[in-house]
């Protein structure tokens, strides 16, 4: 309980009032009075200091407590608990099917009247957290941004996020595809976890066990049984990235997952029922996939029930500042001011972003990495070069083997295909050589394998 919460108490009795009065006063509560619905009606509008609960009376001359339930909007403004000494089983039971959180009999006893009230205002505060959280997917550190683009996608983010609907995330590399799925599951409210599967940087061979699941036995190497990550979901959010790289024959098995609601175990006989909402995302054209063959229509459509498109960093100009200043917060902390030098606006404005938000993020990490005491300044020269577009020196062989030569010139190359392939996937079509194995050697090389 607040201490001193402001009780509204509607009843017509002038003896039921003083005696609830001096009760709520005794348990530490501040009330207010009304004694007609028409009285309850404006407190409860008052914008300076509206009440935190009401105890309604439901029989009273004129409007009843029980029409004032009704037409109150819906959720009610304030948690009610009704307080009545004369109303039917079945008016009690239609004014908690209105909203009322408990129904307290009169005369009530002072436990059973402050354990209903301290029960209701404990529902008053669950349902504020939720509603503060849903509003918190507007604010820095969720999705950042001052765009119309943005605001946009903040709102059908809060309209649709409670729905168990397919939602296909498209837009460029680095556009923040991730984050918005995240604050999907974040508005669901579903109780399982977040679980996301980069469709372009597991092996093909590997893809549907670690989505499905296997059975001990099921191949070589499966010493035991594991859950794949649908199960791993489950009452929660599966998040498939890089959706397009997926094979076409497990482009298959997904589908039928998505109808049946089940999977089965590589290796196993039974079905697994799992309740898990669906979320996917692409940098890819799935429509011209489908047109050329090497994405299913069906699934296509299975997913793109609700589809939902980021655009790029580069229409979106007013994003660029507070994206900065969150990086810079995050990297520098939060009482590292940054500083803009002369012509470094335009200069953000000016630069296309190819890598989006990815790129910006790497900016700042470079300026902070190079960053002495002081304020994090952004000068326009950081801004007009891309990063890693400076010049390679001339390199000597200086006392390296001819293997470690061969494995750098290897690593740059395969850098270079992940750049403009943007996916394993993508580096694979460009290196032609079969993904697994570029995978194996990414692996092998120690180069990161999230791109």
């Amino acid at each position: 309980m607040k201490p001193g919460a402001r009780i509204l108490l509607v009843d017509d009795d002038p003896g039921v009032l003083r005696a609830v009065r001096g009760l709520l006063q005794d348990g530490g509560f501040t009330t207010v009075e009304a004694r007609s619905t028409a009285e309850a009606t404006r407190l409860l509008e008052a914008a300076d200091a509206p009440p935190a609960l009401m105890l309604l009376d439901l029989r009273m001359p004129g409007e009843t407590g029980l029409e004032l339930l009704a037409r109150l909007p819906k959720p009610l403004p304030v948690p009610v608990v009704v307080l009545s000494g004369e109303a039917s089983p079945s008016e009690a039971v239609q004014a908690l099917k209105l909203g009322a959180t408990d129904f307290v009999e009169k005369p009530p006893s002072p436990e059973r009247l402050l354990t209903a009230l301290h029960n209701a205002l404990a529902l008053g505060a669950l349902r504020e957290e939720r509603e503060r959280l849903l509003d918190a997917l507007a604010q820095p550190g969720h999705l950042v941004g001052e765009s119309p683009a943005m605001e946009s996608l903040r709102q059908l983010i809060a309209r649709v996020g409670p729905s168990d609907t397919a939602v296909l995330i498209t837009g460029e590399t680095g556009t923040g595809k991730e984050r918005v799925a995240q604050a999907l599951h974040k508005a669901s409210g579903r109780k399982g976890r977040l679980v996301a599967v980069n469709c372009a940087a597991i092996p093909s061979t590997l893809l549907e066990s670690e989505l499905f699941g296997h059975e001990r036995g099921a191949f070589s190497g499966a010493v035991a049984r594991r859950a794949g990550r649908f199960e791993q979901a489950q009452g929660g959010t599966l998040f498939l990235d890089e959706l397009g790289d997926m094979p076409l024959e497990l482009q298959a098995k997904l589908l039928r997952v998505l109808e049946t609601r089940q999977v089965e175990r590589l290796g196993g006989t039974l079905p697994v029922p799992v309740d898990v909402r669906i979320l996917a995302a692409t940098h890819q054209d799935l429509g011209r996939a489908v047109k050329e063959g090497r994405f299913r229509q069906d699934l296509f459509f299975r997913l793109n029930v609700l589809p939902l498109h980021l655009p790029p960093l580069r229409e979106r100009p007013e994003d660029l500042l507070p994206l900065a200043r969150v990086f810079a917060a995050e990297l520098a902390g939060p009482k590292t001011p940054l500083v803009l030098a002369p012509g470094a606006e335009a200069a953000l404005r000016a630069y296309p972003w190819p890598g989006n938000v990815r790129e910006l993020r790497n900016v700042i990490e470079r300026l902070n990495l190079l960053r002495g005491d002081g304020p994090l300044e952004l000068r326009p020269d950081a801004v007009t070069a891309p990063a890693g577009a400076e010049p390679t020196p001339r390199r000597t062989l200086g006392d390296k083997s001819y293997r470690e030569h061969v494995e750098d010139f290897e690593r740059d190359l395969i850098r270079a295909a992940l750049r403009e392939g943007e996916s394993i996937a993508g580096a694979a079509r460009l290196l032609q050589v079969d993904r697994g194995n570029l995978y194996r050697r990414i692996k092998a090389l120690g180069l990161p394998v999230s791109s």
